[in-house]
């Protein structure tokens, strides 16, 4: 169950279902949310249960790159020798994806929102590299709330066209903050609650409900209550 080493919620395990099926369609998903709310976690979790003969996961980090730097990196981290002229680099990758064919290449841009138009242009035309019916690879754009509209803008219509789901993570629900809290309380080893309730209203308050913030802010909180009892 690839959910098990994360939280439950609602939209993380929707973000899970639509990883998968963008991975085994080889589509174009977009995950997105404000700073904190998951992404990376749920897609680091997700990329552990794939199934490794039918699937390849590379998470890119550098949204610096430019067009060029797109390709190079992505044939360096398929272990390739990246070549001086795209021609040539285009070539390998080309012959890469038939050899792992069929296992499923599946690129993940983290912070999507940061990449220069040239670069996302150019993941885009790699999409239909090697003329087949399908995509040669899957596509996973993690990103913040702007990123969609962002794709929107006439300079990536191309590139958003092509987007077959999305999924936003946002902030918990009030309802789900004490299981929240209790279910990482058991990843220490406690099967008992800890916080109040008034403690908890005053935890998602101060968090806006976002789980990052909630964490440190929870863990601040017990160490204070520990060096205080």
């Amino acid at each position: 169950e690839k959910s098990r080493e994360i939280f439950p919620s609602a939209s993380h395990s929707e973000a899970i279902t639509l990883m998968d099926t963008t991975a085994a369609l080889r589509g174009v998903m977009l995950l997105t949310g404000p700073p904190g709310s998951g992404k990376s976690t749920v897609l680091k979790n997700w990329m552990t249960g794939l199934e490794p003969k039918r699937f390849l996961p590379l998470l890119i980090t550098q949204a610096s790159l430019s067009a060029t730097g797109v390709l190079e990196i992505l044939l360096a981290k398929l272990g390739e020798r990246p070549r001086f002229k795209r021609s040539a680099n285009l070539l390998v990758l080309e012959k890469h994806l038939a050899e792992l064919d069929p296992s499923t290449l599946v690129l993940i841009l983290d912070d999507a929102q940061n990449y220069p138009g040239p670069a996302l242009e150019e993941i885009r035309m790699l999409l239909g590299l090697g003329g087949r019916a399908r995509s040669a690879f899957a596509l996973i754009l993690l990103g913040d709330e702007y990123l969609l509209g962002s794709l929107r803008l006439s300079v990536q219509r191309a590139l958003f066209s092509r987007v077959s789901a999305a999924a936003k993570l946002s902030a918990l629900p009030h309802h789900d903050i004490p299981a929240y809290l209790n279910w990482h309380i058991s990843q220490a080893g406690l099967d008992r609650d800890i916080f109040a309730p008034a403690s908890i209203d005053l935890l998602a308050g101060a968090s806006e409900a976002i789980p990052r913030t909630l964490n440190l802010l929870a863990q601040s909180a017990w160490f204070i209550a520990a060096r205080a009892a």
